[in-house]
């Protein structure tokens, strides 16, 4: 099925980064080892395949300092020479996904010009193996959060993957994933927090009035493409 690549994200850790306009996935190449010997026949060069080089992932878009756990990520990364868990998750309708580990190589700002949007490059180099999925999974089922007062918009659909939970007047809240077969986990603000039982409800969120918090939910069943779902949860009371 041909799909547009509008919607395809390029995440660190469990973090999106912010505006993207171009990726250039793993290039993968094998190295060549000749095996020619005075009896090869017809007198042609023979071969074996060597190392394999997954190359570099390359990233183009609009510089956006504001995002601390996207942009600003991959530039604490070159600066600290990390190797960090990246995945380019392509449109959900194609259910296809990079997944590989490596470490940011370039990282500059460009378009610095009268008219025209300052931008941002970086690339990444991969390390390893990286590992292309493309079987989607089934993601969640169910999602629920608790606190007086709250709303989630959009109501829940599997295929949706970002919603908000407005109007809390609680000071803490909690969150009840459901998906058969998935490892769940969550991240607060960017940073892990707990593994999630399916069905079962989280371990108290405290909240803050008018403080939003970013709570990311990584659906992963074994062998296929992860989903990522996001609820922005606002005590606004």
């Amino acid at each position: 099925m041909v799909q547009r690549a509008m919607g395809t994200k390029l995440t660190i850790g469990a973090n999106n980064i912010a505006s993207i306009t171009s990726i250039t996935p793993p290039e993968m190449q094998s190295d060549s080892i000749d095996v020619t010997t005075l009896s090869s026949p017809g007198g042609y060069k023979e071969s074996i395949p060597g190392f394999k080089d997954a190359g570099e992932v390359s990233v183009v878009g609009f510089f956006d300092p504001s995002d601390t756990l996207g942009q600003m990520a991959l530039y604490n990364a070159f600066n600290n020479g990390t190797n960090d868990s990246y995945a380019i998750i392509f449109p959900p309708a194609l259910g296809a996904s990079w997944n590989f580990t490596g470490g940011v190589t370039g990282f500059k700002t460009t378009g610095v010009e009268v008219e025209g949007a300052i931008g941002f490059e970086a690339t990444i180099k991969v390390s390893g193996a990286p590992s292309l999925v493309t079987t989607p999974s089934t993601g969640l089922s169910a999602l629920g959060l608790s606190g007086a007062g709250g709303t989630l918009s959009p109501a829940f659909s599997n295929n949706n993957y970002s919603y908000t939970f407005s109007g809390v007047t609680a000071t803490s809240t909690t969150i009840t994933a459901t998906a058969a077969s998935h490892a769940l986990k969550l991240y607060i603000d960017g940073v892990y927090s707990q593994d999630l039982v399916s069905g079962s409800p989280s371990a108290v969120i405290p909240l803050t009035i008018n403080i939003g918090k970013k709570l990311t939910i990584l659906a992963n069943e074994n062998g296929k493409t992860q989903k990522v779902y996001e609820v922005v949860v606002v005590k606004t009371a």
